[in-house]
């Protein structure tokens, strides 16, 4: 069962307008973009896991952490509602390129909800959970595609009659739909200057409008070959202000012309999981498209051009949500739902940082795609020079072997005690890492030698102090939420 929210949707969309300690969530919020637009925050969970990313709201900032706290707590209030019953645990959905930071931060925001977080699940194996489940039988291997508001994801998983397992992903955390709409947005100014001559003016509240104007012209583009879209322009004359009446025309075949590299970047990124998967189409049994925007026929005709069949739209808003609530029951054991193996698997390569042949690279102790759990050790690191007393280690979560590719730097820095003095390469250190089912990762190094060791479980790069967080717990516990 999906429950309906208040506004009598299946969907919510992850908007909050922010007048603390008011704060509203959904649709109300989007709305208000057009009255009050400084007060309105989307798009959050492009930044979840970027400890210096702040939303201004006022002279009030916040992480997107908290924002997305705000989001779950709305949510679990309406579902309590719905139910008549207190709810204190959650499985949550992320896109599957999510790095560890991203997805800590993410568990982060569902305890700072008041929540219990049992899994953190990707978007992808969610969805073809909840259409596999039922469909179980021969082997056979769907390929899902899941384009959502702002995230894109792609994701090769195996299924048979007991257990769904992933092989390939890979995505883009910044191209969804938000992207589209910014194209159309783009091409609303173009034509105002081509064809009228007059540059948009700076206006918060004509963006909102225009945003909101947009997303529903890409979705009316499914089904009509062409949509206009109405506006009145700001222009102002000395101290007044003018509104001028604006008509543009947006056709699909407009449409898909400018949007085509973006089209073109999830093509390219379907291309390269497959070559992870070391599979061709005729591999693939099943495309399932996933997520809102996928519903764009511009996206069914690409897939079909590349795999030679239609892809299957199967129930694209709600099919995420349907199948965290099966990885719920799965994991609470719950009777009314048949035994059925999910696994997951490592997003990214995990290493550290050494030298080797006086040049520091990237040495993968972890590769992506292990499933987990897992635990991996590796040994043959050393010191670099006479009478070293620690070895700093350094974490990297990514598929480069060259430290300079890691613009945010390591995901996290230890030091272990490499007393007492030895000459360089004398000490016989290991590390290993231990990764759960959420993919939270526990790193130790050791010195084989002394016996010493050193750990560290990764969290959000070290930035976000227990203070900050003990704020956001009390905003929240003031917070009026609707």
């Amino acid at each position: 069962m999906v429950i309906k929210n208040s506004d009598g949707q299946t969907t919510t969309p992850s908007a909050v307008f922010i007048d603390p300690p008011n704060y509203v969530v959904g649709e109300v919020a989007l709305q208000s973009t057009m009255t009050e637009p400084l007060r309105v925050v989307q798009f959050v969970k492009r930044f979840m896991g970027v400890p210096e990313h702040r939303v201004q709201v006022g002279d009030q900032s916040f992480s997107p952490e908290f924002i997305s706290s705000i989001i779950l707590r709305k949510i679990v209030q309406e579902a309590e509602e719905a139910l008549g019953e207190h709810i204190t645990q959650a499985v949550i959905t992320v896109p599957a390129y999510f790095t560890e930071t991203q997805r800590h931060a993410t568990y982060e925001a569902g305890a700072l909800a008041g929540l219990t977080v049992l899994r953190i699940i990707s978007e992808p194996t969610a969805a073809a959970l909840s259409y596999g489940i039922s469909r179980r039988g021969r082997p056979r291997n769907i390929l899902v595609y899941d384009l959502g508001g702002g995230t894109f994801d792609v994701t090769i998983l195996a299924i048979d009659n007991d257990n769904l397992n992933v092989l390939a992903i890979g995505g883009d955390p910044h191209l969804g739909g938000k992207d589209f709409d910014d194209r159309i947005m783009n091409y609303i100014e173009d034509e105002l200057r081509e064809k009228f001559g007059y540059e948009l003016e700076p206006d918060p509240s004509l963006e909102a409008e225009l945003r909101l104007k947009a997303e529903a012209a890409k979705r009316q583009l499914t089904g009509r070959p062409s949509v206009p879209i109405t506006f009145k322009a700001k222009r102002s004359l000395g101290n007044m202000d003018t509104y001028i009446p604006v008509r543009v025309e947006l056709s699909r075949e407009k449409f898909e012309e400018i949007c085509n590299d973006l089209i073109a970047r999830t093509e390219l990124l379907l291309e390269n999981v497959l070559l992870k998967a070391n599979m061709g189409w005729e591999d693939i049994s099943e495309t399932l498209c996933v997520g809102g925007s996928s519903r764009m026929p511009m996206v069914r005709e690409m897939l079909t051009r590349l795999s030679g069949r239609r892809p299957m739209l199967h129930d694209p808003d709600e099919c995420v949500a349907k199948g965290a609530a099966l990885q719920a029951a799965l994991l609470v054991k719950d009777e009314t739902v048949e035994e059925f193996g999910v696994g997951h698997v490592l997003a990214h390569s995990l290493g550290v940082a050494t030298v080797k042949s006086e040049k520091t690279i990237i040495d993968h102790i972890i590769p992506a795609l292990t499933p987990l759990p897992c635990s991996q050790t590796r040994g043959g690191y050393t010191t670099t020079f006479d009478g070293q007393e620690k070895v700093q280690v350094r974490i990297y979560e990514g598929e480069s072997g060259d430290p300079q590719a890691y613009p945010t730097g390591p995901i996290g820095v230890f030091n272990l005690d490499t007393r007492p003095p030895r000459p360089a390469g004398k000490p016989n250190i290991t590390v290993e890492f231990r990764c759960d089912e959420n993919g939270r990762i526990i790193a130790v190094a050791r010195d084989a030698d002394t016996g010493r060791e050193s750990r560290v479980m990764i969290s959000l790069a070290g930035d976000r102090d227990d203070t900050q967080v003990e704020e956001e717990a009390f905003m929240l516990s003031q917070a009026i939420i609707s």
